[in-house]
């Protein structure tokens, strides 16, 4: 763009205003202005006149402009603050010590306080004692790159309720604060932690026990089994449960198991194994069947060595 250009753009649009400023005089027909008093310096008086009118016309086309923006600013700031205000995702600002200069109000719901209670306020203060660090070490993460910085902690509410929450936050324009979003993920969370105790409690029972899906296939055994057959992790995942079976096992036992599962979903009895060195040996087991993700039937074993 040239130089000239700018000074261009602005003689247009003056040139413009007062177009519409001499339509609107015409259009409203205006008594002309009482003519002002003879002055040695104006040269025609009347174009002086002429000239003023088309200025005071100037001046309303500018006032109502003005007046329109500053409606258009308004409705904006309202509806942002409506939709703040009133978005179902807790929003915070938070500065760089962790203290909170804005909130919304799910966010204040989630703290556990009314709005007027968290403004101000340091976030660690509605935060799991142990977990204060790991937000500073987020904050300080997010200023120090300014890239966006995420972290889980536990939030305490007054009533002693806790919610696990992921934080969210994003480096705003100021540089000096950050925008914050709080995720409860509390069932998410449990679900996770029931995994891991199920998960605990699968591999270390000390009975036997091993996972097959709907095809027969082991899909995963634990510590118990690799002690009572012999066999280890890598050398059973993937192979059908009928390497385990052995002469000794009575006649048409599978198809009653089968019948049993699919009629009771579990199933009862002794069965005789096979251990990995060719030794034969009896167990009381128990085989139960859950769904898996996809709906399929997985069965679950577990069984105790019968001296």
């Amino acid at each position: 763009m040239s130089r000239e250009q700018p000074f261009q753009n602005v003689l247009r649009e003056d040139a413009e205003l007062r177009m519409r400023a001499r339509e609107r005089q015409h259009e409203e027909g205006r008594a002309p202005l009482a003519a002002p008093q003879p002055m040695q310096h104006v040269d025609n008086p009347q174009r002086l006149l002429h000239e003023l009118q088309v200025y005071q016309v100037e001046l309303e086309l500018q006032n109502e402009q003005l007046e329109a923006a500053r409606a258009w600013i308004e409705a904006a700031l309202a509806s942002y603050t409506e939709l703040y205000d009133f978005a179902p995702v807790p929003y915070l600002t938070l500065n760089r010590t962790g203290v909170i200069t804005e909130t919304n109000l799910a966010a204040a719901r989630l703290l556990g306080s009314e709005r007027a209670r968290v403004i101000d306020k340091r976030l660690g203060v509605f935060v799991a004692e142990s977990d204060r660090p790991r937000v500073m070490a987020c904050l300080k993460s997010l200023f120090a790159t300014q890239c966006d910085a995420q972290c889980e902690v536990s939030l305490v509410a007054r009533d002693g309720t806790r919610r696990t929450v992921e934080m969210r936050t994003t480096l705003a324009n100021d540089g000096e604060s950050c925008r914050a979003v709080l995720v409860d993920v509390s069932e998410r969370s449990a679900r996770e932690h029931q995994t891991r105790r199920l998960a605990d409690a699968f591999t270390l029972a000390p009975e036997g026990m091993f996972i097959s899906d709907h095809n027969g296939v082991i899909t995963d055994i634990n510590h118990a089994f690799t002690a009572l057959t012999g066999f280890a992790h890598d050398q059973v995942v993937g192979q059908h449960r009928r390497m385990l079976n052995c002469e000794s096992r009575a006649p048409g036992l599978d198809e009653d198991i089968m019948r049993s599962l699919a009629i009771n979903g579990s199933w009862s009895g002794e069965i005789w194994h096979r251990h990995r060195d060719g030794d034969v040996y009896r167990t009381s087991a128990h085989i139960s069947t859950i769904p898996d993700s996809s709906g399929a039937q997985t069965c679950v074993t577990r069984f105790a060595r019968h001296d």
